[in-house]
């Protein structure tokens, strides 16, 4: 039967007018890769028909428990959380950058590269937001998988696929530019290779480069052809490879990279020739790094508990939230060097103490501490300039093209003796 249907097709092949155009001794090579090729596209269709007919794409995209209904049309949600977080998410990060582009571009009228990588950041995280908004409608939040049809989850995995890429992308960009800032004010040149912490810097300049554009090609060659990626009916015919060790990889490199973040400063912070409340605070400002540490630390068990999941659906959100936490971090960081020189600057600092009542109490306690600290007397007209000048570096007295140039300034009066610990 299979011979005469070749027979038939052969007889049907040298009918046809371009069989004529073709020379007699290529006759039997073309008709049999004709044949090949013929059969292929056959069996590929006929293999696309099977699996569409084998999936029910209205029915549960997971079998349900024993005892429960799907609930296809309209099942329940917590869309309102999602909505709330999404919207302080986006909230905090705009005024971030508006913070972080005041300080820069108006008030100390110096654009660097920092501000590029923060506005690419910024256009990449509302790319992860318009997918995150995305799965409010499909599947919704915090939905179980067997209240989700099946053809909802292609829509769904390309929300998915979207935002993991933005977030691989936004991460690097921030962390980037919070290391060049750091390399700014506390590796100043001409001392940069003496320490761990230049190096530090470099490492993981390095690092998130590197993993961030690895991570990203490797998103995009996940599955073969690249649709496969959130078109399930097509993933019988496709070739894809398992993500869970590439998310766990992910997850685990931007916490240690958050954590190095965190530590890298301190050391040079508390070297600086400041008193050390002003060490204790600049450390302060600093240490807020470990809300991304904290952020990423979550996103990590979130990552491990949905790929162990079978309804991915449900354990997603949680996912989603702290990878968008931890991108919000990262702008509430870049703009936080940028708080003190607003301050300064629109005397909101003077009217925060006004307010609070703590300017008369903020005064006697600095004389009395400048007092112990100097052996002089609390005596303001004694103290007179010696003290700001020797001492302590006032941010109103300061008109420096760094909002933490104090720093640098602090860095600049070690002794010489002291010099080996800048980087």
């Amino acid at each position: 039967m299979a011979t005469t249907g070749i027979e038939s097709l052969q007889d049907l092949y040298h009918g046809l007018p371009v069989s004529k155009l073709c020379p007699k001794k290529y006759k039997s090579v073309v008709f049999p890769t004709l044949l090949k090729i013929a059969i292929g596209v056959v069996g590929f269709l006929t293999r696309q028909r099977e699996s569409s007919f084998a999936m029910d794409l209205n029915g549960p995209a997971l079998a349900p428990p024993e005892g429960v209904i799907p609930n296809l049309d309209n099942p329940p949600n917590n869309n309102g959380l999602a909505i709330g977080v999404l919207s302080a998410c986006t909230a905090i990060a705009t005024v971030c950058l508006f913070i972080r582009a005041y300080a820069r571009i108006w008030l100390l009228r110096k654009v660097q590269i920092e501000e590029g990588l923060t506005l690419c950041a910024y256009g990449c995280f509302w790319g992860a937001i318009y997918a995150e908004i995305g799965l409010i409608d499909t599947p919704g939040y915090f939905v179980h998988q067997w209240n989700v049809r099946l053809k909802d989850m292609i829509l769904a995995q390309y929300y998915v696929f979207l935002f993991g890429v933005f977030y691989t992308i936004v991460l690097p960009l921030l962390k980037v530019t919070i290391l060049i800032g750091c390399c700014r004010m506390f590796a100043p040149r001409g001392h940069r290779s003496e320490g761990y912490f230049w190096w530090g810097c470099v490492v993981v300049i390095i690092v998130q480069i590197t993993a961030g554009i690895g991570i990203v090609v490797a998103l995009n060659l996940q599955c073969i052809p690249h649709s496969a990626i959130w078109d399930i009916t097509i993933l019988a015919t496709s070739k894809c490879f398992d993500l869970y060790k590439l998310q766990v990889a992910s997850a685990s490199i931007q916490l240690i990279s958050d954590v190095a973040i965190l530590l890298l400063p301190q050391q040079v912070i508390w070297s600086l020739k400041m008193t050390w409340r002003k060490r204790m605070g600049v450390s302060f400002i600093f240490g807020l790094g470990l809300l991304a540490c904290i952020s990423a630390a979550f996103r990590l068990e979130t990552t491990i508990a949905h790929g162990r999941s079978a309804d991915a659906v449900w354990t997603l959100p949680p996912l989603a939230f702290w990878a968008t936490a931890e991108m919000t971090c990262g702008f509430f960081i870049v703009a936080l060097p940028c708080i003190p020189k607003i301050m300064m600057e629109t005397g909101a600092g003077a009217k925060i103490k006004s307010i609070l009542g703590m300017s008369s109490l903020g005064n006697s306690s600095k004389r009395n501490w400048e007092s112990e600290g100097t052996g002089q007397s609390s005596n303001p007209s004694k103290l007179g300039r010696s003290t700001t000048d020797n001492t302590y570096y006032n941010l109103d007295t300061l008109k420096s093209s760094e909002s933490t140039e104090y720093l640098r300034k602090g860095a600049g009066t070690h002794d010489e003796d002291h010099k080996g610990v800048y980087p």
